[in-house]
């Protein structure tokens, strides 16, 4: 193979693993939205949309996602523990793009700042940590104050 084929070549493998890429990207990023109820400035959302049956196989989400007119950017509801959740608001701190959730972590697609389920920065350009709600459980439900 003389130089100009290898660099046509290249050039091919590169443009279709760049592809491959973002569609593969694209189906990783599709989240979960959870039904939900608002009332007296309380989300409620049922740990129930945590568990999704697939094949006759029960999966763990490790985090949904619910919209409310209350904001403009959803919420992101991560379980932490057996009974113990964090709810962010899936608004970057650096310039308000919205965060995309990764199993474990949010990142923003605008400049790249990445936060913990806990709304914790670990990467820069963000300084400042998530806006967070507080929550409360019970048997069925977990209730985010607004």
């Amino acid at each position: 193979m003389n130089r100009k084929e290898f660099v046509k070549n290249l050039s091919f493998s590169c443009v279709g693993g760049t592809a491959v890429s973002a569609l593969l990207q694209s189906c990783a990023t599709t989240s979960y939205f959870a039904q939900n109820v608002l009332s007296n400035n309380t989300l409620s959302v049922r740990k129930a949309e945590f568990m999704k049956v697939e094949n006759d196989k029960t999966i763990r989400r490790k985090y949904v996602l619910v919209k409310t007119d209350a904001y403009n950017f959803p919420i992101c509801i991560f379980k932490i523990g057996e009974d113990s959740y964090s709810a962010l608001l899936l608004e970057c701190t650096h310039k308000g793009c919205e965060l995309k959730p990764h199993g474990d972590y949010l990142s923003c697609p605008c400049h790249g700042s990445e936060f913990s389920n806990l709304g914790i920065v670990q990467n820069p350009p963000a300084e400042e940590n998530l806006k967070t709600f507080q929550t409360r459980t019970d048997n069925e439900n977990i209730y985010i104050s607004l």
